[in-house]
């Protein structure tokens, strides 16, 4: 089955803006949110 990942970016409130929705539209998000600090960088990458 395929799948599609968004990347959704609200200026310092993406976590407020997703939960909010999930308010409004019900559900559970399939993943945790990550977060751009959290992810390692790449080999070679600054």
């Amino acid at each position: 089955m395929a799948g599609v990942s968004t990347y959704l970016n609200f200026p310092r409130n993406t976590e407020e803006v997703f939960n909010f929705y999930r308010s409004v539209f019900g559900g559970e998000f399939d993943a945790p949110i990550s977060r751009f600090r959290e992810v390692p960088p790449m080999e070679g990458m600054p």
